[in-house]
């Protein structure tokens, strides 16, 4: 029964001009701010492939020379971005996208995308996903908002209560209708631009179907929220400029001033920590290690564990088993205080997923980013990955020295078939499963935003007055 009236709602709703601008200029945003993320995006891609095997050829092709001299001639590694993230790009700007690999040291991830960026993102509006979280609401509002309130002032409200319509029913079929408007104006877009970003890019790993449709219903779902604002707003107000005042109000304070105020009291309770002063800890630590006294007594520990004389009579290499033990020492400084400052961030990640509970905007922000695996988990993953990476290279190049000491004051030198044993760099993304287990609590807020706003227009639909 309710089918028909709604179909019939959805088909008014299309004849609307207000609708077809809203679609038109949604649907042109859209599009506008993807280009120009997919246009960067494609462009690094291929620079990062092409600069990937120039590096790996580099580091197969240098010349003879000691183990631990290559390990500091070391190799760039490449961060490979996640399809989705030309449609909510979240921290990728702001952190670097390639690291140098090399002996001792922690390097930073550099080429910040931000740096570049245009005067379309410094207005806010850069991205597809800034596009659904903020415009895409206020279109939403416009949609809904006269839905009771213009017929309460043109009387046809009264005319259909009074020929036995419940206002449940009502309710029922423009909400029906409104939905199906808004996902599609929101909907459409959003997978064929997730579609295109799928066929052009680099997706193995990321599970980006199954990511792009979660994505997509995560916005959806957000601008559906609003239209129970509106919707709430007709319901309650007595004239059309009432309702659409209390829907702008609404928008105000969920999608500016409740976010701002939240994100600098998130900062006061958990502040980002320094990371000057981590790597000056970790520096430190390093140098306190390396004293020449301390240096001398490690090695006499390796003379004396050997049972020989002198180190000419050890049949190792003192010197790379030495460089062995440095890095053993710093990988365990490296974990425990960058450990430390990535927790503390984590920390941080994990209560702006919570601040979901202030406003809709934020849950939706925590889950697109992390949906579109474009979130501060991956980019950790990535710093993990190349850290991990670099150990092995050390290791690799530190272990062989130390099977090959000075032999008749020969010098050591290693070749192609040592470089071979470094493999290629390769970064697995995070299971889809683990990203939905990061994102549930933001997911989980976002719904109940949703559910309490059903609940509220329902409860106000049965006292609706003409």
């Amino acid at each position: 029964m309710m089918l028909p009236l709604i179909r019939l709602e959805f088909s008014l709703l299309l004849k609307e001009p207000r609708v077809r601008w809203i679609a038109a200029a949604l649907c042109a945003l859209m599009a506008l701010t993807f280009s120009i993320s997919f246009k960067e995006a494609t462009s690094t891609a291929a620079e990062a492939a092409r600069m990937a095997t120039v590096e790996r050829e580099r580091w197969l092709n240098q010349d003879p020379k000691n183990p631990h001299s290559a390990a500091h001639y070391g190799l760039w590694v490449f961060k490979p971005a996640s399809p989705l993230a030309t449609l909510d790009p979240g921290i990728e700007p702001y952190v670097g996208r390639m690291i140098r690999i090399e002996a001792h040291r922690y390097n930073d991830a550099l080429y910040r995308s931000a740096q570049e960026r245009s005067p379309l993102s410094r207005a806010g509006l850069s991205t597809v996903a800034d596009v659904t979280q903020l415009l895409v609401p206020l279109a939403a509002l416009l949609l809904s908002f006269a839905t009771f309130a213009a017929d309460r002032e043109r009387g046809t409200l009264r005319l259909a209560l009074g020929n036995g319509i419940a206002p449940g029913r009502l309710l029922l079929a423009r909400f029906g209708a409104l939905a199906m408007a808004t996902t599609l104006i929101v909907g459409t877009p959003a997978l064929v631009l997730g579609a295109v970003s799928i066929a052009a890019l680099d997706a193995e790993g990321w599970h980006a179907w199954p990511r792009l449709a979660l994505w997509t219903l995560a916005q959806a779902s957000y601008a559906v929220f609003f239209l129970l604002i509106g919707l709430l707003a007709s319901l309650v107000a007595r004239t059309s400029r009432a309702a659409l005042t209390i829907g702008l109000l609404c928008w105000v304070v969920l999608c500016i001033v409740i976010p701002r105020l939240t994100t600098a009291a998130i900062e006061s309770a958990a502040p980002t920590p320094s990371y000057a002063a981590t790597r000056a800890k970790i520096e430190e630590q390093i140098k306190l290690y390396n004293r020449a006294d301390l240096h001398q007594e490690r090695q006499e520990a390796i003379i004396k564990r050997y049972g020989v004389a002198n180190a000419a009579e050890l049949p190792i290499d003192l010197r790379g088993a030495m460089m062995h033990d440095r890095e053993q020492h710093d990988y365990s400084v490296f974990d425990r205080e960058l450990g430390a400052f990535f927790a503390r961030l984590s920390h941080q990640d994990d209560l702006q997923g919570w601040a979901g509970l202030a406003s809709p905007l934020l849950a939706v922000q925590a889950a697109s980013a992390g949906l579109a695996g474009s979130d501060f988990r991956r980019h950790s993953d990535f710093l993990r990955a190349a850290e991990n990476y670099r150990r092995v290279l050390s290791d690799t190049m530190n272990l062989d020295l130390v099977d090959h000491p000075t032999q008749g004051g020969v010098a050591y030198l290693a070749a192609r078939d040592v470089w071979e044993k470094v493999p290629a760099f390769v970064y697995r993304p995070a299971p889809l499963f683990q990203s939905l287990r990061e994102v549930a609590t933001p997911l989980s807020l976002l719904a109940i935003w949703l559910a309490l706003a059903a609940v509220t227009v329902s409860l106000a639909a049965r006292g609706v007055k003409p």
